[in-house]
């Protein structure tokens, strides 16, 4: 049996009482072949002397960086360094079940021709008490018209194939919504498949970026890729697409006073 190499992306900023759990996550896939490649974005905290020790004891490829944000990191860890025929991505303070990276490749082997593959999450809090579990009917196949309307896509569980990520040059540096526009670009490229079952842990924090950022910042952002993908869905699906999020983001946040 073949296994192509697969790339594992982790991007790190200021999540030194997160990133050993991460790293370790991906250490421990039972998945035979595999690099690391973690990479620092200019952390203020201890990140980049325990991903130093760490990369030393494990010898996985660390660089750290001047930060540039989380859509030239990636970019630049995957043009830069990433040598596989897959890549995954897992930030920073989330990790994988370790089986992961195995039923992800056979989900691909098993569905030839699809160069994207998704796994269903679990979202915990800092206590360990589990959120939520999403999406609950994991789309498959031409998602398109379905991913256009909500990112559905659960990012640190995307495996990918170098050649879609070299195909649709990587993510978008304009973009603080990286990963719905890239998930977006994707499905218009080659059909998903999923993993039905939570193999990516998500750790809900404060320091999330989606609690940190403002609602009208966010729908802005969300604009932004509707727009940039118009041509991928019919007429009707943009403006669907763009009221359910300006109802969510603008209309509902201010009747809730966030």
């Amino acid at each position: 049996m073949e296994y192509p190499l697969v790339s594992v992306i982790v991007p790190c900023y200021n999540h030194a009482q997160y990133v050993e759990k991460a790293v370790a996550s991906v250490l421990e896939q039972s998945y035979p072949n595999i690099e690391l490649i973690v990479i620092d974005d200019g952390s203020k905290d201890d990140s980049v002397r325990l991903l130093t020790a760490l990369s030393e004891q494990h010898g996985f490829q660390f660089v750290a960086q001047a930060n540039r944000g989380v859509c030239r990191t990636l970019n630049r860890a995957i043009n830069e360094f990433a040598r596989g025929e897959y890549v995954a991505l897992l930030a920073s303070d989330d990790y994988w079940s370790p089986r992961k990276i195995s039923a992800q490749m056979e989900a691909i082997a098993a569905n030839p021709g699809t160069e994207f593959c998704y796994t269903q999450a679990l979202e915990f809090d800092d206590s360990g008490r589990t959120v939520r579990i999403f999406p609950k009917r994991p789309p498959v196949g031409n998602v398109t018209r379905k991913v256009f309307l909500r990112q559905g896509v659960p990012a640190g569980s995307m495996l990918f194939s170098r050649r879609l990520f070299d195909k649709l040059n990587g993510f978008d540096e304009n973009l603080k919504e990286e990963d719905w526009d890239f998930v977006i670009r994707c499905s218009a490229e080659t059909a998903f498949v999923a993993v039905h079952e939570p193999l990516f842990y998500y750790r809900s924090h404060g320091g999330n970026t989606m609690k940190t950022r403002g609602r009208a910042e966010i729908f802005r952002q969300k604009a932004l890729i509707l727009s940039k993908n118009f041509h991928l869905v019919a007429p009707q699906r943009w403006l669907l697409a763009m009221s359910i999020h300006f109802a969510h983001d603008i209309v509902l946040a201010r009747l809730l006073g966030r």
